[in-house]
């Protein structure tokens, strides 16, 4: 019933398939979800978090491939990311803006804001005692005035969200945990609601959509508001007079972060107002846990780093901080551009006792990826958060949740079942159900031989006995060595009344001294339904994509599948499957039970296995299961004309050591295939590789490295430039050096960072332990892109040579620029003798301003922007001298233009790292926030840039003397720049404005004391010439 593909036993190829992700294809083709839309109550949408709407399309071209070990093959690369089928969610919103949380409680108070969010219903008492003290203020929103006395009766959550987030992006989840609380559980009759669990309150945070992702002191400010409004959040129900005394009042608070909500989730341990056990269970959507998703600013690398050595150190012990927090990291997949799924990853950090990561593509009765935002919106996946969160609650502790344990029991029955093989192989089936007792007398029952160990329930019942039942029964082979698995799986899940079958596991407990051998008289001690089964997406013929047919409807139609261990039936003799269709009369149209014994073993090596013909019970369907993270993807009906099927290789990123989930097994990815085994057939399929697909996947993981080589390409070309000025006098064009270069040092540089980067990747353990007590051990693993899988040896290379393509082009776009604003300045410029001084008294002037604002009111970004632009212009006014100069004088002007061009392509590629943080700095102040951070007024962060630009704008000429005297430091400093570029590599991009800035002060210095020479050469002079 199952074959795994070659590899399942091992990686695929030598590397284990780790760096960056990797994906094959398997022939076929997979349809963007057109979703059929169920007219449902209302739908609301918002311009940030959009709740149901059109799906957006990512990237139609958009690929993935992976690497076989050996070769690559091409491919038809004009495929979607994943199959897009998300189903929208709707609600009847509404949203209390709770107006007592104001500044006398928090500083904060005037930037952000808490709310409260309720599904609107009818029968849903009034929020307040007074519904006077309400004020809609909006279709949906209301605010609740200060002396209001809320009516809050369930167990408090408070939702985070990300960057740029809107506070109303909890709609979803807050609206799939009331119906399951009111709606679904109550109906379900099996213990899903408990006594003593309670709805969930869902409060929110207002951080005005700020651009958390870009500003460490943003985090932090954001943490400290958070703590302040989980204190004052509890105090709400302490003073709420329909508390009552059943339970104890909460103690906690359920948080939800959304991307770089997370991050501030998990910074609030850090923080010194958080309140000791007021956070414990943590659930984040789409975070970026390992790294920073854009390196630009020291604060959140610093951030990142406090974080991560507070959670590391936070599990040791049993009253360590964190000893009752529970953290789950939920993941998009490949839809998600915005966030690279793998830095979720949070294994390398927490215990897996206290947390894990999951992919949506592993989600029971989900199956489905999602991008960055519409992983809170997608029904199939909020309505699984909101089913785990319900399902954790517990009103008779003081903290409102469950323990720790049966915490991430829940977490994992609604989340993870099925996602990793060893919560099917490796325990025994549940011995938790009573046992009962049937006698076979009276009852229709059959012993079932079955033909190469396979077993499926025939299409016609049998005649029933008395009980209108029967009983099929299969003895489990204890003694044949060459079986090692038990498998089933059926169309529907047993024991409910739609499905009329229900699956025991037995032992004969007649009596042993008994001489009846009649075996009408056997006696069974049984259990019912205690084999754990877990559901997998249905394969059907018409089926599409997990969940999907024919025409893009959505069926949720799912078969349940279990695959066990014979060692774990020890001590049960059968399996029984009792078929009570007959008795209730039902039909067995569209039904099946599929059982097989096997060794599982010999599947491991093939490739080629059986699939059902047009009358098989199901359409083959295939798994694919990485063990470096939780994930799981189905592919449905394979037997369809030219399916295609993506296969995605998952690895940890190169900053963190492998963590596997099963450690017993050192796997990359598995590939399970389930086929009828009743019916014959091939199935076959063709493996091809993408290896496009795989370099565009890179491109999304190390974007931010070309802030990095980029800015190597530039060093080398001012590096070049100043040496040719130094020793021939002439300073040569950005553009003719970056062409020169290009067939010498930029070749020989590549060979260097290939060579390094295969050293990374020998640093192996051995190394590891050699030097495992130095600095070196750390720095060299962290450098260029970090330690990486070999095959990857070609992509620092691979990055530099397309960076000179982009300085290149940025070169000529400046250069345009400046040529423009040249005819503009020549047009308007007048000739004036004095020209020459206004200009250095005006720079000073506007240098001594600029810094008086920095210091008190602007951020330090605002004034290099300045600084850039101003440059421009100064690049301008060069040209047009060098234009107007006569030839035997013009040389000093082109090469003070040809100089100042350089300098504005290097700032120009600083403003990666000041722009951001003056975009958090405009939207601060377009909510009338204009207090900005302590770090933002660092005047000596941009005063070395000023000052350099101002000397240039003076026309000062800097010599061939100058560089013949000085020139051999600056290129040794050049030369060191170059080295921690390497060192710091693309995880610490940001450093590269501040060293930036230090050859900048070196600059400044060395003009300082040109001007100094020149000086003391005049006086010297003036003095001869007054002696003469």
């Amino acid at each position: 019933m199952t074959a795994p593909m070659a590899g399942t036993g091992r990686p695929l190829d030598s590397s284990n398939i780790d760096a960056a992700d990797r994906t094959s294809q398997v022939n076929g083709s997979q349809q963007a979800n057109g979703q059929e839309q169920t007219p449902r109550q209302r739908d609301t949408r918002t311009t940030s978090g959009q709740e149901g709407g059109e799906e957006r399309p990512e990237i139609d071209d958009f690929v993935k491939g992976f690497y076989d070990g050996d070769r690559f093959t091409d491919v038809d690369s004009r495929v979607w990311l994943d199959p897009k089928g998300c189903q929208m969610t709707y609600m009847y919103p509404s949203y209390y803006n709770l107006l007592d949380f104001d500044q006398e409680r928090t500083p904060l108070a005037g930037k952000y804001g808490l709310m409260l969010y309720k599904h609107n219903h009818a029968g849903e008492p009034p929020l307040t005692w007074d519904n006077r003290l309400l004020t809609q203020v909006g279709e949906y929103d209301y605010t609740v005035a200060k002396s209001a006395k809320m009516r809050l009766r369930g167990i408090p959550a408070l939702f985070i969200p990300g960057n740029a987030g809107s506070a109303r992006q909890v709609r979803s989840v807050a609206t799939e945990a009331w119906r399951y609380f009111y709606e679904t559980a109550p109906a379900m009759h099996d213990g899903s609601r408990e006594p003593w669990s309670k709805p969930i309150d869902f409060f929110t945070v207002d951080l005005n959509e700020e651009f958390s992702a870009f500003h460490g002191q943003l985090l932090l400010d954001q943490a400290r508001y958070v703590n302040e409004a989980i204190a004052y959040i509890l105090s709400l129900y302490k003073d709420n007079p329909e508390a009552g005394s059943d339970f104890p009042l909460p103690s906690s608070v359920l948080i939800i972060g959304h991307s770089m909500g997370g991050i501030v989730a998990r910074s609030l341990f850090t923080v010194d107002n958080y309140l000791p056990g007021s956070v414990n269970t943590i659930l984040t959507l789409a975070t970026p846990h390992m790294v920073p998703p854009l390196a630009i600013d020291y604060a959140v690398t610093e951030l990142y780093d406090k974080i991560e050595e507070f959670w590391r150190q936070g599990f040791e012990g049993p009253h360590s901080a964190l000893a009752n927090v529970s953290l789950v990291s939920i993941l998009g997949g490949n839809q998600d551009i915005t966030v690279n799924s793998d830095s979720g990853n949070i294994h390398h950090l927490v215990p897996q006792s206290h947390g894990f990561a999951v992919f949506t593509t592993s989600i029971p009765d989900a199956w489905v990826g999602s991008d960055h935002l519409s992983i809170l919106w997608c029904n199939q996946v909020v309505k699984a958060i909101a089913e785990a969160l319900v399902q954790v609650v517990d009103a008779r502790n003081q903290d409102q949740v469950k323990t720790l344990g049966e915490r991430m029991k829940r977490f994992r029955g609604r989340l993870l079942t099925g996602a990793l093989e060893g919560h099917l192989h490796g325990t025994s089936p549940s011995r938790t159900n009573e046992e009962e007792t049937i006698s076979l007398m009276g009852v229709g029952h059959s012993f079932e031989e079955a033909p190469a160990n396979i077993w499926a329930l025939p299409p016609k019942p049998k005649s029933s006995g008395a009980s209108g039942s029967h009983l099929y029964i299969t003895k489990v082979p204890k003694e044949r060595s060459d079986l090692d698995t038990f498998s089933l799986l059926m169309s529907c899940q047993p024991g409910t009344p739609s499905c009329g079958l229900d699956i025991l596991l037995c032992n004969d407990r007649t009596s042993l001294d008994s001489e009846d051998d009649n075996p009408t008289s056997i006696t069974f001690s049984c259990q019912r339904n205690s084999i754990g089964l877990v559901p997998v997406p249905a394969s059907t013929r018409s089926s599409t994509m997990p969940l999907y047919e024919s025409g893009d409807r959505f069926t949720g139609q799912e078969f349940w599948y279990v695959s066990r261990r014979l060692r774990d039936f020890d001590g049960i003799e059968y399996v029984v499957i009792e078929d009570r269709r007959s008795a209730s009369g039902q039909k067995f149209k569209g039904k099946f039970l599929i059982t097989e014994f096997k060794n599982e073993a010999s599947t491991v090596e093939t490739v080629e296995t059986t699939y059902g013909s047009r009358k098989g019970r199901f359409a083959p369907m295939m798994k694919q299961s990485s063990w470096t993270m939780n994930e799981d993807k189905y592919a449905v009906n394979l037997a369809a004309p030219s399916s295609r099927i993506d296969i995605n290789f998952h690895g940890d990123l190169p900053y963190f050591e492998r963590v596997f989930l099963r450690p017993d097994e050192n796997k990359g990815i598995d590939l399970k295939f389930w086929t009828d085994p009743t019916c014959s057939g091939q199935l076959s399929f063709t493996l091809t590789v993408d290896k496009y697909g795989s370099l565009g996947k890179v491109l999304i993981r190390y974007r931010t490295a070309f802030l990095v080589f980029t800015y190597m390409v530039i060093v080398l070309a001012l590096r070049a430039q100043i040496q040719g000025w130094g020793e021939h006098g002439v300073v040569r064009p950005f553009g003719t050096v970056l062409s020169q270069l290009s067939r010498t040092t930029f070749v020989k540089f590549s060979g260097l960072l290939a060579v390094f980067s295969l050293l990374q990747s020998l640093f192996n353990s051995s190394a590891m332990v050699f030097f495992g007590s130095l600095p070196a051990a750390g720095w060299f693993n962290d450098a260029l892109l970090g330690r990486n899988d070999m095959f990857f040896w070609f992509l620092s290379p691979i990055f530099f040579q397309v960076s000179i393509g982009i300085v290149a082009f940025v070169w000529f776009l400046l250069n345009s620029i400046v040529r423009f604003v040249a005819v503009l300045v020549g047009m308007v410029r007048r000739e004036d003798s004095e020209l020459q001084d206004q200009r250095g008294h005006g720079g000073k002037v506007a240098i001594a301003v600029m810094c008086i604002l920095v210091a008190t009111v602007l951020p330090y970004q605002f004034a290099f922007t300045a600084t850039v632009v101003a440059l421009i212009v100064v690049n301008a006014r060069a040209l047009v001298d060098a234009q107007r100069m006569s030839s035997s004088s013009s040389l000093a002007s082109w090469n003070q233009f040809h100089f100042a061009m350089t300098i504005l392509v290097a700032f120009f590629f600083l403003l990666p790292f000041c722009v951001p943080a003056l975009m958090v700095w405009i939207r601060n102040g377009a909510v009338g926030w204009w207090r900005s951070f302590n770090t933002d007024h660092r005047v000596d962060y941009v005063a070395p840039f000023m000052i350099l630009v101002e000397g240039l704008g003076r026309g000062g000429a800097l010599t061939e003397a100058l560089w013949k005297r000085y020139g051999r430091i600056t290129v040794l400093l050049l030369d060191g720049m170059l080295a921690c570029l390497v060192v710091v590599g693309v995880r610490s991009s940001w450093q590269v404005y501040f060293l930036t800035r230090f050859w900048a002060i070196w600059l400044v210095v060395v003009r300082v004391l040109e001007v100094r020479i020149l000086g003391a050469r005049r006086r010297t002079g003036q003095e001869h010439d007054k002696q003469a």
